[in-house]
């Protein structure tokens, strides 16, 4: 069903068109992205969605009592009720229902001796009807909502008394989107949901949205969280909003695509144009053929003249370059304790090669930001050692450099940093991170922070170094700024190891993931999604090693070598020993189990019995139990086989 339509709607500021001609349609379920540029007018789209935005021309059709939640990037609650009081006024019809049925019990208690009187019968009626829709309504169920979705963004008991009011902005956005699926409206549109919340709290709504019943519309720079939800994108750019059937990826290779068959279209009709306009001046003037050079000018005149495709993320040519590469070594870390008075967590162990992009990944506030700044030189070490390699140049980039403040202009503040480098030169450098023309004399403090990020990419890519620390440097980037860095840092020869929460970017650049925790951390071997697999893995060790009330070490791909001591390597050994035991005992059960079937199979067959319509029916009952047994150990001796081929290699 169809629960809304825009239709040929347009929309300007000041008398500049933002988009012209749109078309949106959502249906029940659907899951809807919105992409573009920053500025390019993706929330003014949802906002005229919402029903909060004017336009100008067009119409937008809905179905009757639509229920529409809408979150915005800068919504809050402000309200002194504690956390489960406000989590608790979508049900408020519940809580009515509640009310009466419990005054219908309590008539029905005061009265009992009037068991027989129909009046009592009728308050017997009442309470019926009122406790079956209290069930059919989720009655019973709705607290256990509330706990879950409080949980899930990472709210604990603790919290669900506290004023509302005396939490983070941060944390009262997540409040509200809270209070949003909760309401569980038939249409969902959520301007950037993911911007408080930490990788796993991101996780977790994705499952959540997966199973949400009505329909959904993201505004999101998240393109992971876009490729696991939505099913169709909506591309604001250049004044167009154009639909696209598919997730993000499907969307990028479609765009690319149409991008590339426009082009096409538009070079074959210049080259139309020029063959005609060339015969046409040529022979003009000749007696001979002016006629047809005159019918050669009318087709020009009536042509359809195409205008030239554009890709609305303009090309930039960056590339991190250096002088002088790095040893193999590039960092020996041994026993290193980060913090500013006390370690933030136990000892830290990474061994850090040449070519190495390794993604530092964890739990909010564990301390990623002040590992990669001791790392960097900027913050010194409480503990243990940063052992250098030879020949590095280190550049660091902090997520905090986007909000620096200057009254000079970009151009000038460029160049007094690099003043042997002539005004051209630098107009170019900054031409690569899309300051072009009159842009490079904007007022630095007039600049907005994805702006003021790549003017610090800029000075980066400047500075020429073999070893690239990062900090969060997508935090301020549209999609199309991010995937301009990701394909520098892609070509870039150097050492890289940053810290992001975009699994997107990170899933595109990593070699290797470091998960800090509070224990020091741990090393995979390979990109994100790899990271995933491994805890996947790790998980069904865990799940197994409890249910045999044992202990199990993840397996060697998920440990680096400097990890895997001796102690690591008997325990895995005892464990897999354990384990070929059991599945041992498992071959010999499958055995036992096809042979008497066999068996079974040989007496069915056996005409001295074929008649014996019981005894037949006592073989076919016990085949089939055997067989299901045999399922089941065959199902367990497939899992143990994949437990033995992650400890393969310790």
């Amino acid at each position: 069903m169809i629960l809304m339509q825009l239709s040929q709607i347009s929309k300007s500021f000041d008398g500049e068109t933002i988009f012209d001609g749109v078309n949106f349609e959502v249906k029940t379920g659907e899951r809807i992205g919105i992409v573009g540029r920053n500025g390019a007018g993706k929330s003014t789209l949802m906002k005229i969605i919402a029903g909060v935005e004017a336009y100008e021309e067009g119409h937008i059709s809905k179905i009757k009592n639509l229920k529409m939640g809408y979150l915005t990037q800068q919504m809050t609650l402000n309200t002194q009720k504690t956390v489960f009081e406000e989590m608790l006024q979508p049900f408020k019809h519940l809580k009515q229902l509640g009310d009466k049925m419990q005054e219908e019990t309590d008539w029905l208690a005061r009265h009992a001796d009037r068991y027989d009187s129909d009046a009592y019968q009728e308050h017997m009626k009442r309470y019926e009807s009122i406790s079956n829709e209290f069930e059919k309504q989720g009655g019973y169920d709705y607290e256990r909502k509330i706990k879950t979705v409080l949980n899930g963004l990472h709210f604990t008991e603790n919290d669900y008394h506290r004023p509302v009011n005396d939490f983070s902005g941060g944390q009262k956005t997540r409040l509200s989107l809270a209070q949003m699926l909760l309401r569980e409206p038939d249409l969902l549109l959520l301007d950037e949901p993911t911007n408080h919340l930490d990788m796993e709290t991101t996780a977790w709504l994705e499952d959540y949205l997966k199973f949400f019943k009505g329909a959904i519309v993201i505004i999101s720079h998240d393109r992971y969280f876009l490729d696991k939800i939505v099913t169709q994108i909506y591309d604001v750019s250049l004044g167009e909003v154009k639909h696209y059937v598919g997730n993000y990826g499907k969307f990028i290779t479609q765009r690319d695509q149409y991008y590339q068959k426009r082009l096409a279209e538009y070079e074959r009709q210049q080259d139309e144009i020029k063959r005609l306009e060339t015969f046409v001046e040529k022979n003009i003037t000749r007696a001979s053929t002016s006629g047809m050079a005159k019918s050669r000018r009318k087709v020009l005149e009536k042509m359809t003249r195409l205008e030239k495709p554009m890709l609305d993320a303009r090309s930039a040519d960056i590339r991190f370059d250096f002088d002088r590469n790095t040893g193999n070594d590039v960092m020996h870390i041994r026993d290193l304790e980060v913090g500013y008075e006390t370690p933030i967590t136990k000892p830290i162990n990474m061994e850090v090669s040449k070519g190495d992009h390794i993604a530092i990944i964890g739990p909010n506030g564990i301390g990623k930001s002040t590992l990669i700044k001791t790392l960097a030189g900027r913050l010194s070490a409480l503990a243990g050692q940063v052992i250098p390699g030879a020949n590095l140049k280190i550049g660091y980039y902090d997520q905090k450099q986007a909000e620096f403040q200057s009254s000079k202009t970009i151009l000038d503040y460029v160049w007094d940093q690099y003043r042997h480098m002539p005004e051209k030169d630098v107009r170019a450098v900054l031409g690569r991170f899309l300051f072009t023309q009159d842009d490079v004399q904007k007022i630095i403090n007039d600049l907005s922070g994805g702006e003021k990020a790549r003017l610090q990419l800029a000075l980066l890519m400047l500075e020429r170094n073999n070893v690239l620390i990062l900090d969060e440097p997508t935090n301020h980037l549209d999609i199309d700024s991010k995937e301009m860095l990701e394909q520098a840092l892609n070509d870039f020869a150097g050492t890289l190891i940053f810290v992001s929460h975009d699994r997107y970017f990170i899933n595109e650049l990593a070699n290797k993931v470091f998960d800090l925790d509070e224990h020091g951390g741990r090393i995979y071997l390979g990109d994100y999604q790899y990271y995933l697999e491994k805890l996947e893995q790790q998980h069904a060790l865990a799940t197994h090693a409890e249910a045999q009330n044992t202990t199990v070490r993840p397996s060697n791909e998920q440990l680096s070598e400097q990890e895997t001591t001796y102690e690591d390597l008997k325990a895995a050994r005892r464990e897999k020993r354990k384990l070929t035991r059991q599945i041992e005992a498992y071959e010999t059960d499958i055995e036992t189990y096809e042979s008497r079937m066999e068996e079974i199979d040989t007496a069915m067959s056996d005409p001295a019995i074929i008649d014996d319509y019981e005894q037949i029916q006592t073989l076919a009952e016990e085949r089939t139990t055997i067989e299901q047994e045999l399922e089941e150990t065959m199902t367990k001796w497939e899992e143990l086989q994949l437990l033995v081929s992650d400890l393969d290699d310790i």
